[in-house]
């Protein structure tokens, strides 16, 4: 066969995925390329390279589907060239990727072209359960090559087999998890400048410097299909990658995407030739995946130095019930602060991967969870995934023998899907529970906690900003989980699941257009939420250090005089069962407590301000219902227990002190008063409030209410807040996209 052909292309394509409506998931621009990809790349490169086939020229085409689409019809005409042999071959396909998979291959397949497929899903299947299962089995009748385990040492063998017409139904090489493949000097990963396009960090690369992991969780496929005995490359051969990597394609920043970086026997190596690079000049860093057990004294030290700007830690659960339930022993609850105490020390950011709808798990018991993870334990970032039993792990061997219902859609076993049932939840408590996890920890008040811990560091400070930009847009716009998602998603008419109707033209558009309309007021409000974090935790100059502080300390004495954090709090805590009337009549509290005060006239007007509310809640509770009234007389037995009136004129001369040592008003409109925390911050809460009123006074057609110069005003100082974030985020981002 070799004789009748002029060369050789293999197309390696990472396949995507289909959402919930049947339509293919892909993005404008992705965000973490794939590793497998990669590998499969440098492989086919190194057969290249090597001219295992003699003088045959070889070709190389890679597409990452969830940002590039793959052109089927032009593989399909390059198939039909004459002399011109395609292989097609559908790499690292997770479970949830199979259905995709399978319909892209029978596409291929119609047309005469051979096709391979290969991934977790497969490995894992067999491993675990055997060739007889029945998706393993339609791949074979449909005449798809199936490939098991990994492939380093037997690639050149699989194109050999395929290129003499001999090319198997089946490769399956890691049934013996004790015999795996030497990956110490196998051929590196490859990235594809031309894939790399499609993403929104072109530095950004994955690489995998060692397989496999010694511990025993019962979810995890891993250990099942790249076994639990450690294996590494070189850690020669990977500093040598990197600065190919660098030099060529400009990559600068690694994801290794070992499953527990932690347990390499060659670890400080590694590390070793990593800080080499950097000595010789070369800016890389990378973030890698490390356990909570014990570690050597000076691994997170050496870690640090090598460049390690982010570490994923495998949390799963802050219930030592659940982790007991997943045999998940190395983690202790009780050491968690302590362990990412260690590495902030380090200067290293803390990523959490966190297991919703593990056994002790229950809506309630959720939210309590999230708030200790959020205020004691106290990561910089976190990952939810909803348990899900992946073909591969001992869940779900387990499962199958018992007969436990499982979703048969394996399109959903995506980890944000429930498909399996709980023993303590219904699926819609559990996927609440879920989506109230990324509500809670990517809330403002929690991204303004965790950014405030690193004003003083700009490369984490804006990394971690970036890193809230993707995974906030990603689970809670585009509703994908951050690690399979980008930004702005596409929707082909055409590409859509089978047996989902193809619209037509004028109906998708339509829809895609209001859909891109509410994106884009989404966006907007997204943006101002974050522009708003960053006015609060940004860095600022020491003379706005020393103007926050008069006004702080002056401020800090009335407050606490009037009680008024209690109040707010109190407030805050009934807002939301007060009925509507009670609501509209209180709402001038939000704005009086968190009012700047600069002056003494200031100070008296608000003195007027807030004995009129006071006596607005006297009035309330003589007419409101029990329910209101419980609230309403907690706020007035405060109130009723102040006493400043011999301390006015004392806060009115420190005013007008205070008023000749700070700048104009307009330098200081973005300030408000925390009065729950006490303190002065930077904020767009009178922007917003601007706009609020503005737009609600449209929405009624009270054009008579609306002010034109003070509108103007606001347009004018918004539009210059938003440029100064952009401006800023573009300058300082350079230093931490990773």
């Amino acid at each position: 066969m070799l004789a009748r052909i002029d060369k050789l292309h293999v197309v390696l394509i990472k396949p995507s995925k289909y959402d919930d409506e049947g339509y293919l998931i892909r993005f404008w621009k992705g965000v973490l390329p794939s590793n497998t990809l990669n590998v499969l790349h440098g492989l086919t490169e190194d057969v290249r390279e090597r001219r295992v086939f003699g003088a045959l020229p070889i070709e190389v085409t890679t597409f990452d589907e969830t940002a590039e689409k793959v052109p089927v019809e032009r593989i399909i005409r390059w198939s039909k060239e004459p002399g011109i042999n395609v292989l097609v071959c559908l790499v690292g396909v997770q479970t949830n990727q199979f259905p995709r998979a399978l319909d892209m291959a029978r596409r291929f397949k119609a047309q005469g072209i051979t096709v391979i497929l290969g991934g977790f899903h497969t490995s894992g299947t067999i491993n675990m359960l055997g060739v007889d299962e029945p998706d393993i089995q339609e791949l074979l009748r449909e005449e798809i090559c199936v490939v098991a385990g990994e492939v380093e040492g037997k690639w050149e063998g699989i194109l050999s087999d395929y290129l003499h017409g001999r090319l198997q139904p089946l490769y399956s090489f890691a049934q013996d998890l004790q015999s795996l493949v030497d990956i110490d000097d196998a051929p590196l990963p490859r990235a594809s400048s031309k894939t790399m396009e499609h993403f929104a960090y072109p530095s950004f690369a994955t690489a995998d410097t060692s397989r496999g992991c010694p511990f025993s969780c019962s979810f995890c496929t891993i250990i099942n299909v790249q076994g639990r005995k450690m294996r590494e490359r070189s850690p020669k051969s990977i500093a040598a990658m990197m600065r190919r990597n660098f030099h060529d394609n400009g990559l600068s920043f690694y994801f290794f995407t070992d499953d527990n970086f932690a347990r390499k026997k060659l670890w400080r190596e590694t590390f070793e030739e990593i800080i080499k690079l950097r000595e010789e000049g070369l800016d890389v860093t990378f973030m890698m995946q490390v356990d909570l057990a014990r570690k050597p004294k000076d691994f997170v030290t050496l870690a640090a130095k090598a460049g390690c700007t982010q570490v994923f830690i495998g949390m799963e659960s802050v219930n030592p019930q659940n982790l007991a339930a997943e045999d998940k022993k190395q983690n202790k609850v009780e050491e968690y602060r302590g362990i990412i105490k260690e590495w902030h020390d380090a200067g290293v950011l803390v990523h959490t991967g966190y297991i919703i709808g593990l056994p002790w798990d229950s809506k309630e018991q959720v939210a309590e969870d999230m708030r200790f993870l959020k205020d004691e334990v106290r990561p910089d970032q976190a990952s939810f995934f909803m348990l899900t039993p992946l073909p591969g792990s001992h869940d779900h061997r387990e499962m199958k023998r018992r007969g436990d219902w499982m979703d048969p859609d394996f399109n959903k076993r995506d980890s944000f899907h429930p498909t399996i049932k709980h023993p303590l939840m219904s699926a819609e408590e559990w996927t609440e529970a879920y989506e109230e996890a990324w509500k809670t920890f990517y809330s403002k008040e929690n991204m303004i906690k965790c950014l405030s811990k690193w004003t003083d560091n700009p490369y984490n400070y804006w990394n971690l900003m970036a890193i809230f930009f993707w995974y906030k847009n990603a689970a809670l716009i585009e509703n994908q989980h951050p690690m399979v998602a980008g930004f702005f998603r596409f929707k082909d008419r055409k590409e859509r699941r089978p047996g989902y109707a193809v619209e037509s033209i004028p109906v998708h558009y339509w829809k895609r257009a209001k859909e891109i309309a509410a994106l884009l007021i989404v966006w907007a409000k997204f943006i101002k939420e974050m522009e708003e974090v960053w006015l609060q935790t940004r860095k600022k100059s020491e003379t706005e250090e020393r103007w926050l502080e008069q006004i702080q300390k002056t401020q800090s004495d009335i407050w606490q005089a009037l009680r008024i954090g209690e109040i707010q709090n109190i407030y805050n805590s009934a807002k939301d069962n007060l009925p509507e009337r009670v609501r509209t009549l209180l709402a001038p509290l939000d704005d009086l407590s968190s009012r700047i005060l600069y002056s003494r006239r200031d100070l008296n007007r608000f003195l007027k301000q807030w004995e009129h509310l006071r006596q607005s809640i006297q009035k309330l509770r003589l007419v409101e219902s029990e329910t209101a009234r419980k609230w309403l007389d907690e706020i007035q037995q405060i109130q009723n227990n102040i006493r400043f009136s011999d301390r006015i004129h004392e806060w009115q001369d420190t005013y007008q002190r205070l008023r000749d040592s700070l700048p104009s008003k307009a330098q200081l409109s973005l300030i408000k008063y925390d009065a729950i925390n006490d303190r002065v911050v930077y904020s767009r809460q009178e922007l917003q409030r601007i706009w609020s009123e503005s737009l609600s006074n449209l929405r009624h057609l009270k054009l008579w209410a609306i002010r034109p110069y003070r509108l103007s005003r606001a347009m004018a100082r918004d539009f210059f807040l938003t440029t100064s974030f952009a401006n800023t985020f573009r300058e300082f981002s350079k230093l931490g996209t990773h």
